[in-house]
């Protein structure tokens, strides 16, 4: 009798131990899900149009009649952002600093 209930423990053990692998755990989120939202949502945040304030624009003022002219040692800094233009200030600035450097190498 003692050799049947260990055989029924066994058995039931062995059940026991089947159904809880088979038994479905709360599995953690994916990560390379979550990231793939995240670069999903960021991507149709990003291609939505952005539409800028409209702000009054300033009539431009009478320009002078002859603008003093500015010294070819110090070009003055750009206004504005364009990137062609910034391009060649910085330019022109090298070549100034370039012939300042040989004309004073020359005269000593």
């Amino acid at each position: 009798m003692l050799w049947a209930a260990r055989v029924l423990a066994r058995a039931f053990g062995t059940v026991w131990e089947l159904l809880s692998r088979l038994r479905r755990r709360p599995q953690a989120p994916d990560p390379a899900e979550e990231l793939r939202g995240k670069l999903a949502a960021a991507r149709a945040r990003d291609s939505e149009p952005v539409v800028p304030p409209t702000e009054p624009v300033p009539e431009p003022a009478a320009e002078p009649a002859q603008a003093p002219a500015e010294p070819a040692q110090a070009p003055a800094e750009p206004g504005s952002t364009d990137l062609e233009g910034l391009r060649r200030d910085v330019h022109a600035r090298a070549r100034v600093l370039r012939e300042e450097m040989r004309g004073t190498g020359e005269s000593d």
